[in-house]
């Protein structure tokens, strides 16, 4: 198991004895390519780190349609930020592969971080670097669709270099 726990990026700069106590507060789960592991809009609590495979994350869009946001791999982790704060979850998070992972509960972790403030240390250290690295992905997406896409001052502008060429067919 300790192995285990070394594949994932929050827990490999923990001591040997900080995984052997970390490990009596996870859970580990397997998953089958399609399985849902974590459903958007309900309520919980708990991390996941991926042992091995792959999950896909979607959220719904437009009349609820599923919209592929990702992909996220071994080694990282979903759903971080339910172990900061309660809110509904934010997107579907389903196994694009046989998956096998790592659960924690925010009692747990807490619990753990409490008997063992420098390893939580280094756990929050990782996990608040997951988020602002997720964080930072969002923003350069939000940047490229706001610079492709076409505003009405464009097409203001297109209309003027068009409207020549346009005038001349339509004589």
């Amino acid at each position: 198991m300790i192995e285990k726990l070394k594949k994932v990026q929050i827990f490999e700069t923990l001591a040997e004895e900080e995984i052997q106590k970390l490990i009596t507060e996870c859970e580990f789960i397997g998953y089958d390519n399609g399985e849902t592991i974590i459903e958007q809009n309900e309520s919980s609590t708990f991390l996941c780190g991926i042992i091995e495979g792959k999950v896909d994350v979607f959220a719904s869009g437009e009349e609820n349609k599923d919209i592929r946001i990702g992909s996220v791999y071994a080694g990282d982790i979903v759903g971080e930020a339910s172990i900061f704060m309660d809110m509904n979850r934010t997107a579907d998070v389903i196994a694009g592969s046989e998956v096998e992972l790592v659960r924690i509960t925010r009692e747990k972790l807490s619990h753990f971080v409490n008997t063992l403030p420098r390893a939580g240390v280094k756990i929050f250290a990782f996990i608040t670097f997951s988020l602002l690295r997720k964080l930072n992905s969002v923003n350069r997406e939000l940047v490229y669709e706001k610079e492709s896409a076409v505003t009405a001052n464009d097409i203001e502008r297109l209309k003027k270099f068009f409207s020549p060429t346009l005038e001349d067919y339509l004589q």
